[in-house]
């Protein structure tokens, strides 16, 4: 909204809620639950018989898949309210990701998508 006390400016997001050290010893469980729902790309294929039988390999790609999961990031919602109760930013549309792309490589979509 241009504000002055804001430098004309706002937050992309809300952060991390967990350390990505932390969150890539999470849960094997909900990363599975995540695989499920998402159709996950990287540079590594872990289908690819060459890489499948390579249990340190998959332990690792999965690792640094759990770092940027979206239970290591805090909810937005509270974060984007605040800021149009400051009168900061007014949201004007709800996005949902459908690629994510990252330092590493590692890309996400919904199955299908």
């Amino acid at each position: 909204m241009g504000s002055d006390r804001a430098l004309g400016s706002a937050c992309h997001g809300a952060g991390r809620s967990i350390p990505r050290g932390a969150a890539s010893r999470g849960s094997e469980a909900e990363l599975d639950a995540f695989l499920r729902e998402f159709r996950v790309v990287t540079p590594l294929n872990p289908r690819d018989p060459a890489v499948a039988g390579r249990r340190e390999v998959i332990e690792a790609w999965r690792r640094d898949l759990k770092q940027e999961a979206p239970w290591a990031y805090k909810d937005v919602f509270p974060v984007v309210e605040s800021l149009r109760s400051a009168e900061v930013a007014q949201p004007v549309a709800e996005l949902r990701p459908v690629l994510t792309v990252n330092g590493r490589g590692a890309r996400t979509a919904p199955p299908g998508g």
